[in-house]
């Protein structure tokens, strides 16, 4: 696993904290005293955690720590064994018909294995999600070119998804999270198979699109923890437990004096 290095001179401003609605206005997620039990065995253990609207949160932790497991219950493809898991004040779960699918349309998501169809274009992958909307053909139209001119992707829309790079590839799953313009995004590996310096590309994409509309962005993936801010949220989870929940900054002078951190983050006692 990757140290954690020193933010650089150079290095973009940090992600600034929540966007903050009307008195009593629920976050953007909260995760609530959350079990998961997997073939008999507690994966997650008690997890607490609230994300409010337009914050970033990066998720670290070794593999089989529990983070993609958390991540398919926040987008509820999976249902705690126990706690409660609210996006923007509603368990998913609860919900039906159109009341559910008017909440999953607020949220974007960037998993593992991928969402293109490699038979199709870069512009076709992007329409796709918008097929169920009520918008029109020019509506559907002018949303892909809006999330193809914000991820530069500029001249690649009728390019086939294997024509292009890793990193061109990882833009266009990006964009097609975003296409509908959701409030929250939930990544997982976005930056798999990318070094560093096109994962702070990556991570200078996500900072305009939070800078331009307040998007929430919550994603799990260890080596983005060298492209983050020094006060941008980094949490911790070790073992299905919550082990840090701060800053980078916060983050590293803490790393010293606790021995399960040192260990984590640099592979020593």
């Amino acid at each position: 696993m990757s140290h954690v290095a020193a933010a650089p001179a150079s290095e973009p401003a940090p992600m600034t904290g929540p966007t903050t609605g009307p008195t009593g206005e629920p976050p953007a997620l909260d995760i609530s005293d959350v079990f998961q039990h997997v073939a008999g065995h507690a994966v997650l253990n008690g997890v607490s955690l609230t994300v409010c609207r337009g914050e970033s949160v990066l998720l670290i932790g070794r593999n089989g720590a529990g983070k993609s497991l958390l991540m398919r219950l926040v987008l509820g493809l999976d249902l705690p064994s126990a706690g409660r898991v609210r996006l923007f004040g509603q368990e998913l779960c609860q919900l039906r018909g159109a009341r559910a699918s008017a909440l999953r349309r607020r949220v974007g998501a960037v998993l593992q294995r991928g969402s293109l169809l490699d038979g199709l274009t870069v512009q076709e992958n992007l329409l796709l999600p918008l097929l169920p909307t009520r918008l029109s053909g020019p509506e559907m139209a002018r949303a892909a070119r809006l999330a193809i001119t914000q991820l530069q992707l500029d001249g690649m829309e009728n390019h086939l998804p294997r024509a292009l790079s890793v990193g061109q590839r990882r833009r266009v799953e990006l964009a097609r999270a975003l296409v509908h313009q959701p409030d929250l995004l939930i990544w997982d590996g976005l930056t798999d198979g990318l070094d560093l310096p096109a994962v702070r590309e990556i991570f200078e994409l996500l900072r305009n699109q939070r800078s331009l509309r307040g998007l929430t962005v919550i994603g799990t993936d260890n080596l983005a923890l060298e492209a983050v801010g020094p006060q941008d949220r980094v949490v911790v989870l070790e073992r299905g437990h919550l082990l840090f929940d701060g800053s980078r900054s916060a983050l590293e002078a803490e790393t010293p004096a606790r021995l399960e951190l040192r260990y984590l983050l640099h592979g020593r006692w």
